[in-house]
């Protein structure tokens, strides 16, 4: 009887710290499982904000009824895509890596933002000017753009600082269409006028 509890307390001192050690990481893995998926109050509206690491890919939508639209980030391939819902256009645009936030802050940072009170101040914005120039091949730009802007009229947007061809760009300010982004980032696009 002795040998049998003997036994047994020692089986449970040795299986002990490896059973520990077995759901602490499988803890961990289920803590970074992704997509993960977030909403942030900004302004009157709400969005919803879904980061799959496994892709590279950080997905917004803004459903409000007079200003529904939808953004995907794809930092692998270095490109994101905005699909106005009401105007039934997207329009794609290289990525601007300096002023977009990291894909492995944006959660936490959409976090820190989420219920801010009264009007906040972007800290970062963009403003892409729309060309005439239709994008071509939507798949090189990555899965979820493509999935988002098949079947819609697609335009390319280039930075303000960087316009097409290096040459002036003119627009009508009063034919921009200006994002919130998770109180991260203000993403103006502007059609382009005539020079």
């Amino acid at each position: 009887m002795k040998f049998t509890i003997v036994a047994t307390v020692l089986l449970g001192l040795v299986l002990t710290p490896a059973l520990s050690q077995f759901q602490f990481q499988d803890v961990k893995v289920n803590r970074r499982q992704y997509p993960r998926t977030i909403t942030v109050n900004v302004g009157l509206g709400f969005q919803t904000l879904t980061v799959n690491r496994n892709a590279l890919v950080a997905i917004i939508e803004a459903n409000s009824a007079e200003n529904a639209w939808t953004t995907v980030w794809n930092y692998g391939t270095g490109y994101i895509a905005t699909k106005l819902a009401r105007e039934g256009v997207c329009y794609v645009s290289a990525m601007d890596r300096v002023v977009m936030p990291a894909l492995d802050s944006i959660a936490v940072l959409a976090e820190q933002t989420n219920n801010v009170k009264g009007e906040s101040v972007l800290p970062r914005s963009i403003r892409y000017i729309v060309s005439r120039r239709h994008a071509r091949e939507l798949r090189t730009y990555g899965n979820d753009i493509f999935a988002l802007c098949s079947g819609l009229p697609t335009f390319i947007a280039f930075e303000e600082s960087q316009p097409e061809g290096g040459n002036q760009i003119f627009y009508n300010q009063d034919a921009c269409y200006r994002l919130d982004v998770l109180n991260l980032l203000g993403i103006e696009y502007c059609r382009a006028g005539k020079v």
